[in-house]
């Protein structure tokens, strides 16, 4: 039993190192398999959260290498099924990236997934965090928009905390600028 354990734990190494492999040289950090969004440094979540092309090839990069599909540049080469899962999945990270940013400024309350190795919500995304992937956490009473989000029908208030991303974003921007 010992074998096989120790086994499984060298494979999530090795599945770790394979998606982390662009991050570790783009960011000069070391990543493990417990990694999490917690975890990260706050230039690399500025760099995650960004909408842009380069962004989401760190995303679609870290995600095939945890599940074995190479490259993210191979991306493109993927076939259209395999690439929408990718997208999904990446797209749930982007979002969960940015609540952790919202967290780290105080506007949120920690996403359910902060803590969680970003290498389990990839490969259990479609079995365990597919279905949770439109939730967000709950704003802050500390929040100015608080008694606003509280009004806000409670089906919708995840809608008004995303509304508040690009907010975020600026904020944690202006924040790394006047350090």
């Amino acid at each position: 039993m010992a074998v096989i354990l120790e086994l499984q734990q060298q494979r999530r190494r090795l599945e770790a190192k394979r998606g982390f492999e662009a991050w570790t040289r783009r960011f000069s950090e070391s990543f493990a398999e417990e990694t999490s969004l917690r975890d990260l440094r706050d230039d690399i979540l500025r760099t995650l959260i960004q909408s842009e092309e380069d962004s989401s090839l760190l995303l679609y990069g870290l995600i095939m290498g945890f599940i074995g599909l190479g490259k993210g540049t191979k991306f493109y080469e993927l076939e259209s099924r395999v690439r929408l899962e990718v997208m999904d999945i990446a797209l749930f990270l982007l979002d969960q990236s940015r609540f952790e940013v919202m967290r780290r400024l105080g506007w949120v309350e920690s996403s359910p997934f902060c803590c969680v190795p970003l290498l389990d919500l990839v490969q259990h995304f479609s079995t365990v965090y597919s279905g949770m992937k439109n939730q967000s956490p709950q704003l802050l009473q500390s929040h100015p928009r608080y008694r606003e989000y509280r009004e806000v029908f409670k089906g919708d208030r995840s809608v008004f905390v995303r509304k508040l991303i690009p907010d975020a974003i600026q904020a944690f921007q202006e924040e790394e600028e006047g350090a």
